[in-house]
């Protein structure tokens, strides 16, 4: 799909998704990206100073002539966004990139609505792949996934057409492997240096590797091992011990364990 060179894309909000959208659409160099914040934001200056792209403070100086408008913000703020939008192009598209909002909540303007969600978790200083993200798009209408799907391919090589359902069931996966994992590697590490031992997460990472690669060989449950797996209560007892100050990571400890007691069967 060639772009027009005078496409204008407009991104809302400043937070980790807006800056990597941002930044990979900045490199097309096929359109005129700009960054609109509801408020006075120091990453603003962030946007401006590295992409070298236009930024606006309030919702209100957002032009209404744009061809595509990403709202980048908390589900809870994309409905309070999208209904001050005054956008008059007629053949404008306006999506959000969430993964458990509903198309919906884009309101009822006259223009295009759609949701363009990457699968993907987005931190400031962690560079990512877009090439290898796959990238989620909702619509109703076939002209309008035509046109975000051609979008889309210009940054993904994985772009899938999904309904809500569809979607919200690979974000709860995405918020299982990525969010509550993270949640167990922030656990480990709060345990190696309240115990004072000089030891680091860094010393487990051999394991975290290799534990992330054998999912892209095995099935997740035959590489299921450890003590809950063979139902050594022994070790598991020790080990609950060692957390008896912890209530909320004993109770996850020994609910976890029931999970892969019950996985293996």
């Amino acid at each position: 799909m060639k772009q027009n060179a005078q496409k204008q894309i407009v991104i809302i909000g400043c937070g980790n998704v807006a800056w990597h959208l941002a930044k990979v659409l900045i490199s097309l160099k096929s359109f005129k990206v700009s960054v609109y914040n509801h408020r006075q934001n120091q990453l603003l200056d962030k946007f401006k100073k590295e992409l070298k792209c236009p930024v606006g403070i309030g919702l209100g100086k957002i032009p209404g002539d744009a061809d595509y408008y990403f709202i980048c913000v908390s589900d809870k703020a994309i409905s309070k966004v999208a209904a001050k939008l005054r956008i008059r192009n007629p053949n404008a598209i306006l999506m959000h990139t969430s993964g458990s909002a509903e198309l919906s909540d884009l309101g009822e303007g006259l223009y295009a609505k759609a949701v363009f969600y990457p699968l993907q978790s987005f931190s400031a200083r962690a560079e990512v792949n877009w090439k290898e993200i796959p990238v989620l798009l909702e619509c109703t209408d076939q002209n309008v996934f035509q046109k975000i799907k051609g979008l889309a391919d210009l940054i993904s090589e994985k772009v899938l057409k999904v309904s809500f359902s569809e979607r919200l069931k690979l974000h709860l996966a995405a918020v299982l492997v990525n969010n509550f994992t993270n949640a167990l590697y922030v656990s480990a590490a709060d345990l190696l240096k309240n115990k004072k031992s000089g030891f680091s997460l860094e010393l487990l990472h051999p394991m975290i590797n290799q534990t992330t690669e054998k999912i892209f060989t095995m099935d997740p449950r035959a590489a299921q091992t450890g003590p809950a797996k063979r139902g050594d209560k022994t070790v598991m007892e020790k080990h609950l011990d060692l957390i008896n100050d912890n209530s909320d990571l004993k109770k996850l400890y020994k609910q976890l364990s029931k999970l892969i007691k019950k996985q293996q069967r």
